[in-house]
């Protein structure tokens, strides 16, 4: 009897969430994290890897203003105003600065990277963190009023 009430409840909600494109979210959370999100590790030194990944349903662009909007986050987070994006650890060990995020695709879901270090004043080319999250905030999360 019980079985009969769940098994329809199980199929809605799975019907529900894989309709959906994936949101802007931390993937640390066990209830929706496998739908995708974001996650950042620490290192190597001052470096902090950041990582957006997407399910089916999302754009690659998306998932790169995902994750650049994250980074400036975290930069906020740390207290910086400024900070620099690297494609891979190779170009930020020859501080090989870029504008550019890694998006690829794996198993058929975008998904994205980079490398950012965090910075107290502008040094060369820099991201804002005030100008990228004013920037993509709309997009980013829609709801939010300003």
């Amino acid at each position: 009897m019980i079985g009969k009430r769940i098994i329809p409840l199980l199929l809605g909600f799975a019907s529900l969430v894989s309709g959906c494109a994936t949101g802007y979210q931390s993937a640390s959370n066990p209830l929706v994290g496998w739908m995708g999100g974001y996650w950042e590790t620490r290192g190597p030194g001052d470096l902090i890897k950041v990582s957006f990944a997407g399910n089916g349903f999302i754009e690659r662009d998306k998932v790169s203003a995902y994750l650049l909007y994250r980074c400036a986050e975290i930069a906020q987070r740390e207290s910086k105003q400024f900070f620099v994006l690297y494609e891979n650890l190779p170009a930020a060990i020859a501080d090989r600065r870029s504008s550019e995020k890694s998006v690829g695709t794996i198993a058929g879901k975008p998904t994205g990277y980079a490398y950012m270090l965090l910075l107290e004043q502008p040094n060369g080319y820099v991201l804002s963190a005030e100008e990228v999250i004013a920037r993509l905030k709309s997009q980013v999360k829609p709801e939010a009023k300003s």
